[in-house]
């Protein structure tokens, strides 16, 4: 990944959700280490109110937690004008359900398992989804100084925030199949292969959509240089 497409980790903040203080600190200090602020929530309750008043770029949560349990946490969340639009990743010992895929994967950006937290992997899961929304930010802002009529850019940006969100969604089906699939007996490649070609196909529209915002400028630049030769 280029430098200039890493989230800046020193301006993130991250909120780390679980009943259990042992994990919370010593996620917190693998999250810290790697440059990013962080937060300490012990109960979903905690997690909600510390969200409202912090705002953080993203979340940590684990699911078995009472009275509030990770998903009820992560509902609320959704539901709250002010926090809907913050990425939550579960990290928790319980395994991923086809339920959990079918009726609450909308509520999540990941799904990690705690015996999985290695930094590799936490690394990976927090650049996939500070990173994705960056770039997504960086392509809206060039576009903006395109040169594109503002008609057209307007529905341009338009059309590309639609094509991100089927992307990221289909992206995070494939990824939340692919790991119920790797814990379970029964597998459905079919179902795994037509996810891949969906995420291909809405990578390449994405690619184009990406090239008609930022590419009239660069076509207008070249146009001068021809006719001053």
């Amino acid at each position: 990944m280029d430098n200039d497409k890493m989230p800046k980790t020193s301006s993130k903040l991250i909120l780390v959700t679980d009943d259990e203080p042992d994990v919370v600190d010593v996620i917190a200090e693998k999250l810290e280490s790697m440059g990013y602020r962080t937060m300490k929530a012990y109960s979903g309750a905690e997690c909600i109110e510390m969200a409202r008043n912090s705002r953080p770029d993203l979340v940590f949560l684990d699911i078995r937690m009472s009275p509030m349990d990770g998903w009820e946490v992560a509902s609320v969340m959704k539901n709250d004008g002010s926090l809907k639009e913050v990425p939550i990743i579960m990290l928790t010992g319980m395994e991923l359900t086809l339920e959990d895929i079918m009726d609450r994967a909308h509520l999540i950006e990941n799904y990690i398992m705690k015996s999985d937290a290695t930094m590799e992997k936490l690394k990976e899961a927090i650049e996939d989804v500070l990173s994705a929304r960056t770039d997504a930010e960086r392509i809206l802002r060039m576009a903006g100084k395109s040169g594109v009529q503002k008609e057209m850019l307007l529905e341009l940006k338009a059309r590309y925030m639609r094509k991100f969100t089927q992307y990221r969604n289909i992206k995070k089906l494939y990824n939340l199949y692919a790991l119920y699939e790797k814990n379970n007996i029964e597998q459905n490649d079919v179902l795994l292969s037509c996810l891949k070609k969906g995420l291909e196909q809405q990578a390449e529209d994405l690619a184009r959509l990406e090239k008609m915002l930022t590419a009239p400028k660069q076509a207008k630049k070249g146009g001068r240089k021809k006719n001053a030769a």
